[in-house]
C-alpha cells in the first residue's frame, strides 16, 4: 500500500513540475498550424474588404501583420482530496491535483500609408512582375487583362483604372488579341519577355541592358496561318524575323505621342477588379454606388467585363458555401467556393500585391493586442 502512495505522490510531484509538451504547444489549438489558418483568412479578407470599399468609393486601408508571438503557461500543484487507503481516521490523509495551461499570443499590426505606401499603390506595375508571373505559369490573358491598361492603341478598359466611370469602355479589340495570344499560349508557340532599349536608340551592351530596369515588352509568335496574321493586323509595328512575329512595346510615350504598352498599378488593378463587385439593388437605387450607363440611359454591365475573370457577390446573411466573406454595410460580399476563376483571380491578385506593396523604410507605430486564451 505504500507503495502505491509513493506512486501517487512521485505523480504529483512530476505534475507540478512539467512543461507544456512541443507537440501541444505546436500541433494544438493555438499551434503554429492554426494561426498559420488564421493570418492567411485575415490577409485575404483585408484584401476583398477593400476590393468592396473601392465599388462603394471608400478608401483602402491596409493593417500589416507585423508578426506573432506566443507564451504557453502550464500551472499545477496538489492540494487535499482524494482520501488514500490504508490510513485510518486517527491518521486521515488525502491527495487531490490541479493542473492548468493557457496560450497568451501577441499579435502586432503596423498601418500601411503615407508617401512611400502611396507611390508604391499608385505607380505602374514593373514590367519583370508580368514576367514572373508568366514564367511562373499564369495564363497570358488573366495577366493581360488585370495588369495592361494599354498594348499600343488597343484600349483595356482604362478608364476603369479608377473610380467607376460615367461611360462604357472600350475593350473588345483588346480582348480578341488576349484571345489570339492565349490560343499560341496554350499551344507552347508563344514567347513573351522583358528588355531594356535606350530612348535614344544608341547602342548598349547585353551585359550593360541587364543592369537597367526593363523598359520593354518582347513578343514573338510564329508566321503560321490566319490567326497569326489577325494578331499581327491587330497589334502595331509587328515585324517579321526568321519565321515568326516580332513586336517590341516600350513602357512610355514616343516622339510622336504614341504610347507603346502601359501597365496599370496596383490601385488601378485593385479598381478594375472591384467592378466585379455584385451589389444590392437598393444601393444602386439610393445612389449610394456608382453606376456606369449606356448611351441611351440604361445601366452598363460590367460583367461583360470582368464578369468571367472576377466575381463578388453579396448575401444578406452569412454564405454557407463561400470561399471568402466578409461583412460590409449590414451585407455579406463572398467570392464562391465554386467559382474557380474568380479564386484564381483573387490569389493572383494577392501574389502582385505581395511583390508591389513593400514595407516603408520607415514603420509607423506598432499596434500591439495581448490575447489571454486560457486552455
Amino acid at each position: 500500500m505504500k507503495r502505491v502512495v509513493l506512486g501517487l505522490l512521485l505523480s504529483a510531484f512530476l505534475l507540478t513540475g512539467c512543461h507544456v509538451s512541443s507537440r501541444t504547444s505546436m500541433y494544438g489549438s493555438g499551434g503554429r498550424t492554426s494561426y498559420n489558418i488564421a493570418a492567411q483568412n485575415t490577409t485575404n479578407q483585408e484584401l476583398l474588404l477593400n476590393l468592396v470599399r473601392l465599388r462603394y468609393s471608400d478608401t483602402p486601408y491596409f493593417l500589416e501583420l507585423n508578426g506573432i508571438t506566443t507564451q504557453f503557461n502550464f500551472s499545477g500543484k496538489v492540494f487535499p482530496s482524494i482520501k488514500i487507503p490504508g490510513f485510518d481516521n486517527d491518521n486521515p490523509s488525502a491527495l487531490g491535483a490541479e493542473l492548468g495551461w493557457s496560450n497568451q499570443p501577441t499579435i502586432q499590426y503596423s498601418p500601411l500609408e503615407g508617401k512611400d505606401f502611396a507611390i508604391q499603390l499608385m505607380q505602374p506595375l514593373d514590367l519583370r512582375i508580368i514576367q514572373g508571373l508568366l514564367f511562373t505559369g499564369w495564363d497570358v490573358d488573366r495577366v493581360f487583362r488585370l495588369l495592361i491598361q494599354h498594348m499600343a492603341a488597343i484600349n483595356n478598359a482604362s478608364t476603369a483604372s479608377g473610380p467607376i466611370p460615367l461611360k462604357p469602355p472600350s475593350y473588345k479589340k483588346f480582348f480578341e488579341c488576349l484571345h489570339l495570344l492565349r490560343h499560341f499560349q496554350a499551344a507552347g508557340q508563344l514567347q513573351i519577355g522583358v528588355r531594356y532599349i535606350p530612348s535614344d536608340e544608341s547602342h548598349i551592351t547585353d551585359e550593360d541592358a541587364c543592369k537597367e530596369r526593363p523598359n520593354t515588352i518582347q513578343i514573338s509568335f510564329p508566321v503560321n496561318g490566319e490567326d497569326s496574321d489577325r494578331l499581327a493586323d491587330l497589334l502595331e509595328g509587328v515585324k517579321k524575323s526568321e519565321g515568326r512575329y516580332v513586336l517590341n512595346m516600350r513602357q512610355a510615350y514616343n516622339e510622336q505621342a504614341k504610347i507603346g504598352i502601359m501597365t496599370r498599378s496596383l490601385l488601378s488593378t485593385m479598381y478594375y477588379l472591384s467592378l466585379g463587385v455584385e451589389v444590392p439593388q437598393r444601393d444602386i437605387a439610393s445612389g449610394t454606388v456608382a453606376m456606369t450607363k449606356n448611351s441611351d440611359g440604361s445601366l452598363f454591365n460590367w460583367g461583360e467585363v470582368v464578369g468571367d475573370l472576377f466575381t463578388v457577390r453579396w448575401s444578406r446573411h452569412y454564405p454557407q458555401d463561400a470561399y471568402l466573406a466578409v461583412s460590409y454595410r449590414g451585407n455579406w460580399f463572398y467570392i464562391d467556393d465554386s467559382d474557380i476563376n474568380s479564386k484564381r483571380t483573387f490569389v493572383l491578385l494577392q501574389q502582385i500585391y505581395n511583390l508591389q506593396a513593400r514595407q516603408q523604410e520607415k514603420e509607423s507605430p506598432i499596434l500591439s493586442i495581448p490575447i489571454g486564451i486560457p486552455r
